[in-house]
């Protein structure tokens, strides 16, 4: 199984979960260069927009151009929300929050606020003490991602947004900032207001095959150890 196809994997099941939500207008935050999780929503037929930050290349946005999806360019945490004219009932946040250099909770309220009473907030990400996390541990490897010698210059200006030191930081590259466990991410959510309807560790591998039965026996016993974090609020 490639790379891909495990990307493929993740984001079939989060489009099964937000498609059951039956929402009205959807709307990807992050849909990165290729899209694929906004690709899935238009394939299944629901009506789907985004929004992308005002730094992203031009390739972030060619597959919207093909698909006709809207794309909105705003900055998440200074950005306006209030421009998207489509009346957006479920906002997607898919393994963006291990990015972010503010606070999470910035984002929840400003999405809270946007959303209209029964409007549906759904957060996917890695889990941060997955099977695979745990064993890079166990393992003496590094379980955060390898600082740069010299920093992307792709990323220089971008870094502007939130360092104006002038100075390279850790965290200017697109690495994660933070990964989350499940119990903080449950709380990301209900001190932001939201109801929790669905809160899960999930496998995204089920398969007792060569590849993958040590790690579905480990999280068998400890489901904690799971690959990914599901979590689906409702504003009352």
């Amino acid at each position: 199984m490639t790379e891909m196809d495990y990307e493929q994997r993740r984001i079939r099941n989060s489009v099964d979960d937000i498609v059951a939500l039956k929402a009205k207008m959807y709307c990807e935050l992050g849909p990165g260069e290729d899209g694929l999780l906004s690709r899935q929503l238009r394939a299944r037929g629901v009506p789907s927009i985004a929004v992308e930050a005002p730094w992203a290349q031009e390739v972030n946005m060619t597959w919207a151009k093909e698909l006709g999806v809207r794309i909105y360019l705003q900055e998440f945490f200074t950005g306006d929300l209030s421009v998207i004219e489509e009346p957006v009932d479920c906002f997607i946040l898919a393994h963006c929050i291990a990015h972010f250099r503010f606070s999470p909770y910035i984002l929840m309220r400003k999405l809270y606020d946007a959303l209209p009473s029964g409007g549906y907030m759904f957060l996917s990400t890695v889990n941060a003490g997955s099977y695979m996390r745990v064993m890079q541990l166990f393992n003496g490897q590094h379980i955060s991602e390898r600082v740069p010698p010299k920093e992307n210059p792709i990323f220089v200006e971008r870094a502007k947004e939130w360092n104006r030191t002038g100075m390279q930081q850790i965290w200017d590259d697109w690495m994660h900032v933070k990964e989350y466990t499940l119990p903080e991410i449950k709380e990301l959510f209900t001190a932001t207001g939201f109801k929790i309807v669905k809160a899960e560790h999930r496998n995204n591998h089920p398969e007792w095959n060569r590849t993958f039965w040590k790690k579905n026996l480990a999280i068998k016993l400890k489901p904690n150890l799971a690959d990914e974090l599901v979590v689906i609020g409702q504003k009352p």
